[in-house]
C-alpha cells in the first residue's frame, strides 16, 4: 500500500482510516497472543527459520508496483511457505522481520509498515488455522486441498483488510483494489510458496526448484515497470509531458473515429512561487507531490495524469464530456484545497476545463482551450474551475490580461 494523505491526523490518515488500522493491529497483537510455541520445534524447523528470514526480508525488497494503489511483493511466495513449514508463532516473527530491511530502505511512513504488517502476519495466522483445521480434519483429507484452503483464507483477508483501508484512506473503490489481474498474480505467488513448502516435506533440496519461477516472477514484473519508470515524472509520480501527448494523440483519435467525449483537464498551481519564496523549494516539492496525490484520489484508474511542466498538470479524462470533466474539475479543486488545509500549505489551484467538439480538433487546439480555460480562472481569483469563452478567437484585452497573469507567475 502507497502512503495515504486524506484527513488531519498526524500520521496523515483520516480518523476512520486510523480507527481501522488501530483495529487491524489490536486484532493481530490479539491473535499472536493466543499462539504458544510448541514445545517440539524441530531442528529442522529452526534452520528453516533462520533460511527464511533473511530470505523473505530480501524478497520482499523487489516488490514491483502495478498500479497506482498499491504493490506485489514476490515475497508472497516465501511468507508462505513459511506459514505451511514454521509453526505459526515462527512465521509470525519470520513475516514482521520482513518489513525491517523494507523500512530501513525507503524510510516510508510509519503507520504505513506497521498496518502492512499486520495485514501479512493476520491473514497468514489465519491460512496456517485453516490449513490445520482441514488437513487434520480426517486421514484422508489430501495436503494439496488443505494448502488451496489457507491460501484462499488469505487471499480474502488480505485483499479485504486493504480494499477497506484503501476506502477509508483515499476513497479508493474496491473494484479498483481488487483487481483480477492482481489477484492471479499474487495467487500464483502464493501457490509457488506453497509448492516450496510441499517439495521441503520430500526432500528439502527440491526447494530449489522453485527458484527459477520465482525469477521469472520477478522478470515478468520488473520489466514492465522499468518501461513504466520511462513515462513517469520523478518527482511527482504522474505520467511525464512525453507519454501525456502520445495518449492525447491516441485518445483523440479514438474519440474522432467513434464519436466518443473527451475531456481535458489543465491545472496550475496557484501561489507557488510564494511557497517556494517563503519555505524553500522542498516545500515547493512536498507542494508539487500534495497536489499530485490529491488528482489521483479524484479520479479513475484509466485517466491519464501527467506533469505538464513547472506549476501545471493536466488530467486526461477518456469517455467524458463538458459536463463529467467539470465535475472531475471541481472535485480536484476541493481536494486539494482540503488536502492542503490538513497539511498545512496555503496552497490552491485553477482548473481549466475543454472537451473534444468532434470538428477536426488537432492535441495542440485542444490543449490551447484548456489552457485558456485555467487563466481564466486564475484571473476570477484562483482557487476556481473555468470553461473556455466562447468562440476559438481570443480579443486583444483579453490576451492582454492572459499575458499579464502569466508575467505575474
Amino acid at each position: 500500500m502507497t502512503e495515504e494523505r486524506s484527513g488531519s491526523l498526524p500520521g496523515g490518515l483520516s480518523g476512520a482510516a486510523a480507527a481501522f488500522e488501530f483495529a487491524v493491529v489490536w486484532v493481530t497483537l490479539a491473535a499472536l497472543a493466543m499462539l504458544r510455541l510448541p514445545a517440539g520445534v524441530t531442528s529442522a524447523q529452526w534452520i528453516a527459520f533462520a533460511v527464511l528470514v533473511p530470505v523473505i526480508g530480501a524478497v520482499h525488497l523487489l516488490g514491483a508496483h502495478r498500479q497506482k494503489h498499491q504493490g506485489s511483493h514476490l515475497s508472497l511466495a516465501p511468507i508462505f511457505s513459511a506459514v505451511l513449514i514454521l509453526p505459526p508463532l515462527l512465521a509470525a516473527a519470520a513475516i514482521a522481520v520482513a518489513f525491517v530491511p523494507e523500512w530501513l530502505r525507503a524510510r516510508p511512513p510509519w503507520y504505513i509498515v506497521v498496518f502492512n504488517a499486520a495485514n501479512f502476519v493476520c491473514p497468514a495466522v489465519a491460512a496456517r488455522v485453516v490449513f490445520d483445521a482441514v488437513h487434520g480434519a480426517g486421514a484422508g483429507t489430501p495436503w494439496a486441498l488443505a494448502a488451496v484452503a489457507a491460501i484462499s483464507t488469505f487471499l480474502v483477508l488480505h485483499y479485504s483488510v486493504l480494499a477497506v483501508m484503501l476506502r477509508l484512506a483515499r476513497g479508493v473503490r474496491p473494484a479498483d483494489t481488487v483487481r483480477l489481474d492482481c489477484v492471479v498474480i499474487d495467487a500464483g505467488l502464493v501457490s509457488l510458496g506453497a509448492a516450496a513448502a510441499a517439495l521441503s516435506e520430500l526432500q528439502p533440496g527440491l526447494v530449489v526448484l522453485t527458484t527459477l519461477p520465482l525469477v521469472l516472477a520477478y522478470r515478468s514484473l520488473a520489466i514492465p515497470a522499468l518501461v513504466e519508470a520511462t513515462r513517469v515524472e520523478p518527482k511527482t509520480g504522474l505520467y511525464n509531458i512525453r507519454h501525456f501527448h502520445t495518449a492525447l494523440a491516441q485518445e483523440l483519435g479514438r474519440a474522432a473515429r467513434f464519436d466518443r467525449p473527451l475531456g481535458l483537464l489543465m491545472i496550475d498551481v496557484d501561489h507557488l512561487r510564494e511557497v517556494n519564496n517563503a519555505f524553500g523549494h522542498l516545500a515547493g516539492d512536498q507542494a508539487l507531490r500534495l497536489v499530485a496525490e490529491s488528482l489521483r484520489v479524484a479520479t479513475r484508474e484509466y485517466d491519464v495524469l501527467a506533469r505538464f511542466g513547472g506549476d501545471e498538470f493536466c488530467v486526461l479524462l477518456p469517455e467524458t464530456d463538458l459536463q463529467g470533466a467539470l465535475a472531475v474539475a471541481e472535485r480536484i479543486r476541493a481536494a486539494v484545497e482540503r488536502d492542503a488545509r490538513s497539511s498545512q500549505l496555503s496552497l490552491t489551484v485553477s482548473v481549466g476545463v475543454a472537451a473534444h467538439r468532434g470538428d477536426g480538433m488537432t492535441t495542440e487546439a485542444l490543449i490551447a482551450l484548456a489552457d485558456r480555460a485555467a487563466y481564466r480562472a486564475k484571473f476570477s481569483g484562483r482557487n476556481a474551475v473555468a470553461i473556455p469563452p466562447e468562440g476559438d478567437p481570443v480579443d486583444e484585452a483579453e490576451r492582454v490580461l492572459l499575458d499579464a497573469l502569466r508575467d505575474g507567475e
